[in-house]
C-alpha cells in the first residue's frame, strides 16, 4: 500500500475487512457442520491484483478420501462477503436438518426419526446434505484454482 493518507485510509479498511471475513470464516471452520465436512476456510487480500479478494477453502477428507484445496479469486470484497456468509447459512440449514433427521424417535437407540439406522444416515442423507451445500453457497467466484 502506498505512504499517501488515502493509500494508508485504503490499507486500514482493507485489514478492517479481513479481520471481519476472517472472523466469519473462523466461526464457519468451528461449525459442527464444517468440522464434519473437513473444511476450513481462510481469507486473503493481494494488492494490486485484478481479484485481490481470496477465499482459501481447504476440504480435508470427505467419505474418507482427500479432497484437497481451492482458491476462490473475487473482485469485490461483498462478493467474498456473501459467500462465507452463505456457508454460514449452509451449516446452519444443515445443522437443523441433522437435528431434524437424527431425532431417536422415543429414545429408540441406533435409529433415526426416519427411521433410518444411524450407521447408514450419511449414505442416506449424504447426497441431499451436498444439494443443500450447492444451492445455498451459490456466489460464483470470478476465477477457481484448485492447489491440490
Amino acid at each position: 500500500m502506498g505512504t499517501t493518507r488515502d493509500g494508508e485510509c485504503d490499507a486500514v479498511q482493507i485489514l478492517g475487512s479481513l479481520g471481519e471475513l476472517q472472523a466469519l470464516a473462523s466461526a464457519f471452520s468451528r461449525s459442527s457442520t464444517a468440522i464434519e465436512f473437513g473444511i476450513e476456510l481462510r481469507v486473503l487480500f493481494v494488492a494490486h491484483a485484478a481479484l485481490p479478494w481470496r477465499l482459501v477453502e481447504t476440504e480435508r477428507f470427505t467419505g474418507g478420501r482427500p479432497r484437497g484445496t481451492r482458491m476462490l479469486y473475487f473482485g469485490l470484497l461483498e462478493e467474498m462477503q456473501q459467500a462465507i456468509e452463505e456457508r454460514l447459512a449452509w451449516s446452519a440449514a444443515d445443522e437443523e436438518f441433522r437435528a431434524a433427521h437424527m431425532a431417536t424417535p422415543g429414545g429408540f437407540p441406533g435409529v433415526t426419526a426416519d427411521w433410518v439406522h444411524t450407521k447408514d444416515f450419511d449414505l442416506i442423507f449424504g447426497p441431499t446434505r451436498y444439494d443443500l451445500r450447492r444451492t445455498m453457497c451459490a456466489t460464483s467466484s470470478a476465477r477457481t484454482l484448485m492447489l491440490r
